[in-house]
């Protein structure tokens, strides 16, 4: 199915064909969208195998759990898949880091006063993160963290949720308490996925600050926080509401 793509997908199928030595006439191209898709359209069989990237056109420059559109149309596909269907990729495992972003942090702290003149109304429409008023914290906004000026990395990389891509969607919560590694000031977190292609776990995907390829998202803390491994702990905590598909990312600190 490549409802958007067109030319674009029938070129990349037929260099996938190629690349494995099939033929063209083995392979029949549905212009339809997942939602429109119905058993006609596959002679009355079930489906036995479904395949994504799952990155979609267009969303470079989006976040990466934006591309859980895969998981969706799975959803939408699963009256017609088989009861062994193969899923590709079989699951995502959203992963972070906490981070020393000082040049980022500086760029995306909320205005104030400016020569006189109040500037806070617009702190909303720029996306403003660093230094909110209160308990306000800003938005998870997506950068590829190797352009973020001076990085470091200052805990390991913890798993926060897995998403089962053989089940339809559904809401998931995962918590955690995150200990750090290295001396610094903490600015935020590096948010990302992981894909899992295979149910062995051996073919991943990772998209995160180690890759070049890809955005991660990125939590800015509203106070950096001065972190060391003796005594430092925060806890952190994701929601992922499967009826909007969107993704909030907490954190507290306990010391």
């Amino acid at each position: 199915m490549f409802p958007c793509l067109r030319d674009s997908g029938l070129n990349y199928l037929q260099a996938v064909a190629d690349a494995n030595n099939l033929s063209m006439d083995r392979i029949k191209v549905i212009g339809k969208k997942a939602s429109s898709l119905t058993t006609n359209d596959l002679n009355h069989e079930k489906v036995n195998m479904l395949v994504g990237e799952p990155f979609y056109h267009g969303s470079e420059g989006m976040l990466p759990w934006q591309n859980l559109r895969f998981w969706n149309e799975r959803t939408l596909l699963d009256p017609l898949l088989s009861e062994d269907a193969f899923i590709m990729p079989c699951k995502g495992i959203l992963r972070f880091c906490a981070m020393s972003l000082p040049d980022l942090w500086r760029s995306r702290r909320s205005l104030k006063d400016v020569e006189g003149f109040d500037h806070s109304v617009v702190n909303d429409t720029l996306g403003a993160c660093g230094d909110l008023p209160g308990e306000q914290q800003g938005p998870c906004l997506p950068y590829y963290v190797w352009q973020c000026g001076y990085t470091k990395k200052l805990s390991e990389v913890y798993s926060l949720m897995d998403l089962n891509f053989s089940e339809p969607t559904h809401s998931c919560f995962g918590e955690t308490k995150v200990e750090f590694a290295h001396d610094g000031t903490c600015h935020g977190f590096a948010v990302w996925i992981d894909w899992v292609l295979d149910k062995e776990n051996s073919i991943v995907i990772s998209t995160g600050p180690e890759s070049r390829y890809w955005k991660q998202g990125v939590q800015l803390l509203s106070t950096p926080v001065q972190v060391n491994p003796a005594n430092s702990v925060m806890h952190v905590e994701a929601n992922f509401d499967a009826d909007i598909g969107e993704l909030t990312f907490k954190s507290t600190t306990l010391s």
